[in-house]
């Protein structure tokens, strides 16, 4: 069976926190000055003739086709869809497309194929997804993009995050979910969430019924700094503690998967990675995975992957070593990520820039052999 893990930085749209501005000083500075009009208790001739000169600089004056915006409330956060006319209101309202949430940037469609095209070229029986914006996207990603992969059974976990940071699994025919834990409420000594997005323990079984269980997690915050630190020191001390407690429990096959934020040598994972029954698929000798170019490729820079893949490790694919489980083959898949104007690495040619990459992550998988007891 294959097994793959994949911060895929949302399917359709993102939250526009999440990306830079993408816009110059002088937008900003056109923004600012229209934004101080439009405070004014008292407009005069003259504000309102520059805000039609701010609101030509800036674009804003463009017409769009799309006629209608519907908004609602959606757990006491506004959402909206585009329409085009007034007879599609009332099936707008009724159906499934999902709903975006108003401080959200769509993605653009080459991007979405990129995601879809990574995740096709591996081609998972389980598939485990980071940072997905809903259930709605998910169901319409997997029905539209991965129809030909018979994935019959679909999972959104919310976790913790308002911007739609969740997590996604996707599991082909003959697959299971048995049990899921999930440790959004966990706290830390401070009585705040653990985790800003969220963890689970799955149980799952294959065709045949054989139980393997997984750790899923995301830990990509982006925070730095010495509070950063001690609090990913918990949230490691904690998953230290989750993967010890399902070890006693059973000795299969024990995953633990997702991004972890920082490399390997970060003193903050020492807890989880140093501990002697885990392998790391980077190390494992059917590792699999393209190479950079010219001098690069007998390079390895500090905080890599590996010799020749000289890009920051965040993500990481864990496992133990137990005689009821082999593994046949992995690798690591940063296809989707834009290498850069003088193409460090093999990327699909439609990657022109960040802005259209499918994520700034690689995907992680793996073959597993199961053994019957």
């Amino acid at each position: 069976m294959r097994i793959a893990s994949y911060n895929i930085e949302n399917l359709y749209f993102r939250d526009e926190s999440l990306f830079g501005t993408g816009h110059n000083k002088n937008f900003m500075d056109w923004l600012d000055e229209f934004e101080a009009i439009l405070r004014k208790g008292l407009r005069l001739d003259d504000d309102y003739r520059r805000l039609r000169e701010l609101s030509f600089l800036m674009g804003l004056n463009k017409e769009n086709p799309q006629k209608y915006l519907v908004l609602r409330n959606h757990s006491g956060q506004l959402h909206g869809k585009i329409v085009t006319s007034g007879r599609s209101l009332e099936k707008a309202l009724k159906g499934s497309l999902a709903w975006t949430k108003m401080t959200s940037q769509m993605i653009p469609q080459d991007a979405v194929l990129s995601k879809a095209r990574v995740i096709s070229e591996i081609n998972p029986d389980v598939l485990l997804l980071q940072e997905i914006e809903d259930r709605a996207s998910l169901l319409s990603f997997r029905d539209k993009y991965l129809a030909d992969f018979n994935y019959r059974e679909c999972y959104y976990f919310e976790g913790n995050s308002t911007k739609g940071l969740g997590f996604g699994i996707l599991l082909r025919k003959g697959f299971s979910l048995s049990v899921c834990r999930a440790y959004s409420n966990k706290e830390d000594v401070d009585g705040k969430p653990l985790f800003g997005t969220g963890m689970q323990v799955l149980w799952l079984r294959d065709p045949k019924g054989q139980l393997f269980r997984i750790i899923n997690t995301n830990l990509s915050s982006g925070e730095k700094g010495e509070k950063a630190d001690h609090k990913r020191k918990a949230q490691l001390r904690f998953i230290s503690q989750v993967w010890e407690d399902q070890l006693d429990m059973f000795h299969d096959l024990l995953i633990c998967c997702g991004s972890l934020g920082r490399p390997s040598y970060c003193e903050s994972l020492s807890e989880l990675i140093s501990k002697t029954e885990i392998r790391n698929i980077l190390k494992s000798g059917c590792f699999k995975a393209d190479r950079d170019y010219g001098k690069a490729a007998t390079y390895f820079s500090l905080g890599a992957y590996q010799k020749g893949i000289n890009l920051r490790e965040t993500e990481y694919f864990l496992f133990n070593n137990t005689p009821k489980a082999e593994i046949m083959s992995c690798g690591l898949s940063r296809r989707g990520i834009w290498s850069g104007r003088d193409r460090k690495w093999f990327c699909y040619p439609g990657i022109t820039s960040g802005k259209n990459q499918a994520s700034s992550h690689p995907l992680m998988w793996a073959d597993f052999l199961l053994k019957p007891d």
